[in-house]
Formats: structure tokens, C-alpha cells, sequence
């Protein structure tokens, strides 16, 4: 028997749409509008990262070091971002956040939180207990 993905992947494209707007508006706000979707992609991660180092970074986004000298050269530019060399290995150095992209952050968690808060105005307590299980156990291996 042949399950029918079809609500499943109307949810999915309607949740996509959603965060997209949802994220779209929340950086419309002028001090982040200069960030491309990549760039947002790679402070997003430097800052869930905490300070990796560029083969750190390159290696969590299955990208060349080229690629993120050059990607991170750009958010150091825009003041997202600064390179601290290493203090045990003078070869190596470490991305740091600055406020600009603590800022970048709050903004970012609060698109989330607002998706959260209305997903929960939706259901009751047992019902957002279930609906986290789920899509916790639906998620699980994909990062």
C-alpha cells in the first residue's frame, strides 16, 4: 500500500512559505538588508558555531575554504564578523560575532518564536507536546 504524500507536502511547502515571509519581513529592516541569503546562511551557522575556525566552518557547510574566506571576507566588510588569530596555533584563525550580528541573531530567534507562539495559539497542551515529538522524531538524522 502506497502512502499519499500529498497533505504531507502541502503542510511542508506551506510551513516553507510561511518562515520565508515570515523571515523576508523581519529582514526588511535596513541594518540587515545588505546580507544575501548566503551570507545569512553562514552567520547563522559562525553564530551556532560560537568561533570556529575557517576549516571549522568549511567543513560544517560541505564547502571549499575558498569558498569561506571569501564568504566571510564579506560578512568582516559588512561588520557582521572579525578573524582572531589562534593564540596556541599562529596558523589558524578563529571567526568572532560582533553585536551587528548579535543583533542579526535576536532578530533571526524572534521570526522563530513568533511561528512557535502562533503554532501554539492553535493547539493545546497535549497537542504541541505530540506536535514537537513528532516532528523531532520526523527531523532526527537530517542535520
Amino acid at each position: 500500500m502506497k502512502t499519499n504524500l500529498k497533505p504531507l507536502e502541502k503542510v511542508i511547502e506551506t510551513a516553507s512559505q510561511i518562515m520565508a515571509e515570515m523571515e523576508e519581513r523581519a529582514f526588511e529592516d535596513e541594518r540587515f538588508s545588505e546580507l544575501s541569503m548566503r551570507q545569512m546562511l553562514y552567520l547563522n551557522t559562525i553564530i551556532r558555531m560560537g568561533h570556529p575556525t575557517f576549516s571549522d566552518l568549511a567543513r560544517e557547510l560541505k564547502v571549499s575554504k575558498p569558498s569561506v574566506t571569501a564568504n566571510v571576507g564579506s560578512l568582516i566588510k559588512k561588520g557582521y564578523v572579525a578573524k582572531v588569530q589562534d593564540n596556541e596555533d599562529l596558523r589558524s584563525f578563529h571567526i568572532i560575532t560582533t553585536q551587528k550580528a548579535l543583533d542579526f541573531d535576536e532578530l533571526h530567534q524572534n521570526v522563530h518564536k513568533n511561528l512557535a507562539n502562533h503554532l501554539a495559539a492553535q493547539l493545546n497542551t497535549e497537542e504541541i507536546k505530540h506536535l514537537g515529538e513528532l516532528l523531532t522524531k520526523a527531523f532526527n538524522g537530517l542535520k
